[in-house]
């Protein structure tokens, strides 16, 4: 137990950025997804780079995806905190 709270201790300011980040607004996430994956199409159908290199390039991109994905799911589509419910305007 006291082994979590000094880690807790000294994530604590790491948290409050990573709650800074979730305010994703769904434009932006639209936006990162669309131009990922047209990135991944690309990656696929042009040979741009080597084998190993095309393997990176679609491991680089799934994980940008991904943490964007996770970002935008911690949000409201207006930016505000997931916590705060959302009323359409």
């Amino acid at each position: 137990m006291i082994r979590e709270l000094r880690m807790y201790w000294r994530l604590r300011p790491y948290l409050g950025r990573f709650q800074e980040l979730t305010k994703m607004r769904f434009s932006v996430n639209v936006a990162i997804q669309m131009i990922a994956l047209a990135a991944q199409g690309i990656n696929a159908s042009i040979d741009l780079l080597p084998g190993k290199g095309k393997f990176w390039a679609m491991v680089g991109l799934s994980v940008a995806q991904g943490a964007a994905g996770v970002l935008a799911h911690f949000a409201n589509p207006d930016g505000s905190p997931a916590q705060v419910p959302y009323t359409k305007q």
